[in-house]
């Protein structure tokens, strides 16, 4: 099983608890394990709170990709934090790969986490009112189980190919002391789809009154659908998620004057799903201080990307001094300064998702992708005129860039590069020579597995070049 310290323990304990019923011939009443954790549906609930929780797991994703690709560079306040990554210095040890190693263990901890819920849900009690929502906690577990997986695929698999068979384990079991080798990049995926797949047909229907941007419902699922189908290149499936999601017309894009309340948690305009700080400075503290020191700053490169006019310019960018820029996306809320919600879907990604679809299927859609893309720039850019592509090529191109500048600082730019074969380019004013760039054919494109987890299960087999 994965190498978790807390896994360990509890063996332990379960171990012996086991070699006391030998002795005592009955089972100790104080010991706490899974079958008397979940007894009745409440339980339940509070475990699948808990895998909601865990899915916080997305911020190291967030923070990888920004310090191992061209959105982000070192801020003026750096003591340290993320130089290794960012100078493509990581290896599989915790020394150097802290950054890029720790989505595997808080990934596949999410994962063992609901793979102990599910198997309860079924067989804990409820009173006559709570039976309807058995159908709907699975559906989220099963949900939050397949956005786990594909975290972990994105990070540590090559670009999606099913032969491959550097997947990564896909569990649907809880067991401390299994060692699991991997899957192919096609077994895994069938896990994300059947997972996803299942999760919608268990969850009710919602319209834009019952939908909720805090749980796993058929809307979301189909956004993260569409997020999936566009990495392994299922462009046709790509495009019907992600008209789903946008005819459901639970989250329209925003306006202008809405936009910038969406970052500082006093809208919920255009998310789809979201992560819930009450307290927690866990991704508002990652870029800077509440003092002002800057730990990661926006890339000049990525600054230069915002016109005149282009709402997200003075939203997503702040400024202390000319030249000293820091990312504003996630300075604070009402609730704190960097106390900050984490927005793992927004509507604007769907447009995008769509507009890449229509321009890379086997018959490009030129118009139409071009349709999406100038709606979600006509929404951001005041007084924007409609561009006119005439070839895919060149649809792709602004598309990518467009995602550059919308989604930055959310996830997305290492992993739309490595997607799309392109090379990290960094400019002369963020980077040394030394790490401007990041060749297409580079393994660091793929993060390393965990040396302790290599050493736990030598079934395991590393990433090339590490």
């Amino acid at each position: 099983m994965i190498n978790k310290k807390y896994l360990a323990y509890l063996s332990v304990l379960l171990l012996a608890s086991s070699s006391c019923s030998k002795e005592l011939e009955k089972q100790p009443t104080d010991t706490f394990s899974d079958t008397n954790a979940f007894i009745t549906l409440a339980d339940v609930q509070l475990g699948t709170n808990g895998a909601y929780g865990r899915y916080g797991a997305y911020i190291n994703t967030i923070y990888t990709s920004a310090l191992a690709s061209d959105e982000g560079k070192i801020g003026s306040g750096n003591g340290g934090q993320g130089n290794l990554t960012y100078r493509y210095q990581y290896s599989s040890d915790a020394t150097t790969g802290g950054d890029v190693t720790a989505g595997w263990g808080s990934y596949y901890s999410m994962i063992d986490q609901i793979n102990r819920v599910l198997p309860n849900v079924a067989t804990v009690s409820a009173t006559s009112s709570e039976e309807p929502r058995r159908t709907i906690i699975k559906g989220q577990l099963l949900a939050l189980r397949g956005i786990a997986h594909f975290g972990l695929l994105q990070m540590y698999a090559k670009n999606y190919s099913p032969a491959d068979p550097l997947g990564v384990p896909a569990l649907t079991t809880s067991d401390p002391l299994a060692k699991p080798a991997r899957n192919t990049q096609g077994e895994t995926m069938a896990r994300i789809d059947a997972d996803l797949a299942d999760a919608k047909a268990l969850l009710p229907d919602v319209t834009p009154a019952s939908f909720s941007d805090t749980v796993m419902n058929k809307i979301n699922i189909a956004a993260y659908q569409a997020r999936v189908a566009l990495h392994k290149g299922d462009f046709t499936g790509a495009i019907a998620f992600s008209t789903e999601v946008i005819n459901s017309l639970v989250k329209p894009l925003a306006s202008r004057a809405v936009f910038p309340s969406i970052w500082t948690d006093a809208s919920t305009a255009e998310t789809l799903f979201r992560i819930r700080f009450a307290t927690s400075t866990a991704l508002g503290s990652l870029w800077t201080t509440i003092g002002g020191q800057v730990y990661i700053a926006p890339s000049d490169k990525l600054v230069a990307t915002f016109t005149a006019g282009d709402v997200r310019g003075g939203v997503y960018i702040g400024t202390l001094s000319p030249g000293d820029n820091f990312v504003n996306k996630y300075t604070g809320s009402s609730r704190g300064g960097r106390v900050v919600d984490m927005k793992a879907v927004r509507i604007s990604e769907m447009y995008l998702i769509r507009a890449e679809a229509y321009a890379k299927q086997a018959s490009p859609n030129v118009s139409l992708g071009a349709a999406d893309l100038n709606i979600l720039r006509s929404a951001r850019i005041s007084g924007y005129t409609n561009e006119v592509f005439t070839n895919s090529a060149d649809l792709v191109a602004a598309i990518l860039q467009e995602r550059f500048k919308e989604l930055c600082f959310e996830g997305f730019r290492f992993f739309d590069l490595k997607r799309n074969n392109l090379p990290v380019q960094r400019l002369a004013s963020d980077a040394n020579v030394n790490w401007q760039t990041l060749a297409v054919t580079s393994p660091l494109f793929v993060f390393p597995i965990p040396a302790s987890e290599i050493l736990a299960n030598p079934k395991v087999v590393q990433n090339p070049g590490y």
